[in-house]
């Protein structure tokens, strides 16, 4: 069994899996796209090809859940990619877990409100240096992959 951490954005994917001896691997999935609907369809074609690929029933899946964001238009175009990540992972018949971002901060490094430096800071104290070669959205999904792990002790 695998443990996977997954955080979200309206361009990208990223998802962080724990692999044995503390090391990690990281993907990203990418959309450029202007378009907001060139962007969807663009991450949805990747996200079914890297979970057929790379994901089993028996991999624990942990999604970071949508924050609540001032703009509306943001906060939507975050639920359909939450909910087509939800998709992909049950056509595969693979269970997902979201948890909320205060949750995992409080859980994995302490404090519910943690900044970027603070996740950034706890990281590095577990997995070592080579995290901050990642985007904070990699390092993000490497946390919520950690806090998946601490659920199975």
């Amino acid at each position: 069994m695998s443990v996977y951490g997954i955080d979200l954005s309206t361009s990208k994917i990223a998802i962080s899996k724990l692999l044995p001896n503390k090391g990690f691997e990281v993907v990203e999935l990418i959309s450029k796209s202007k378009s907001w609907e060139t962007r969807f369809k663009e991450l949805y074609k990747q996200m079914f090809s890297w979970v057929r690929d790379s994901v089993t029933s028996d991999d624990l899946i942990c999604i970071e859940d949508i924050p609540l964001v001032q703009n509306r238009q943001t906060l939507i175009k975050l639920v359909h990619v939450l909910a087509m990540c939800r998709t992909v992972f049950a056509h595969y018949d693979i269970d997902v877990f979201t948890v909320n971002v205060m949750t995992w901060k409080k859980d994995v490094v302490g404090n519910g409100k943690a900044d970027k430096e603070k996740v950034m800071s706890m990281a590095c104290k577990i997995y070592g240096e080579e995290v901050k070669k990642y985007s904070q959205d990699a390092v993000d999904a490497l946390m919520v992959a950690k806090w998946g792990e601490l659920r199975l002790k």
